[in-house]
C-alpha cells in the first residue's frame, strides 16, 4: 500500500484525513479549516484547489466588472495582487 502525505504538513497519514474533492489531495482533518477550504456547497479543497477557485472568481468578477471600479479602489487592489504574488515567490 503507498504511503499518503499531507499536502499541508507534510507529514504521513496515518489517521483521519480529508481528500481535496478537486485533486484528491489528502490532508490531515487537523491541518485544514474548513470555513477557509470549502467551496460554496461546502466541499473541502486544497490550499492550491481553492486559491486556483478563488482567482477564477476574482477573474470573473473582473472580466465583468472592471469599468466600475474606481481610481483609488483599483490602486489599493492593485497593491494586494502585488503582495499576494509576492507571498508565492
Amino acid at each position: 500500500m503507498a504511503k499518503n502525505y499531507c499536502v499541508i504538513c507534510g507529514k504521513l497519514i496515518e489517521e483521519e484525513y480529508i481528500e481535496c474533492n478537486e485533486c484528491g489531495a489528502y490532508m490531515h482533518r487537523d491541518c485544514i479549516d474548513e470555513e477557509v477550504l470549502s467551496d460554496a456547497v461546502g466541499n473541502i479543497l486544497c490550499p492550491s484547489c481553492a486559491l486556483r477557485a478563488a482567482l477564477d472568481w476574482a477573474d470573473h468578477i473582473l472580466s465583468l466588472y472592471a469599468h466600475s471600479i474606481r481610481g483609488e479602489d483599483r490602486e489599493e487592489l492593485r497593491d494586494k495582487l502585488k503582495t499576494l504574488l509576492n507571498a508565492l515567490s
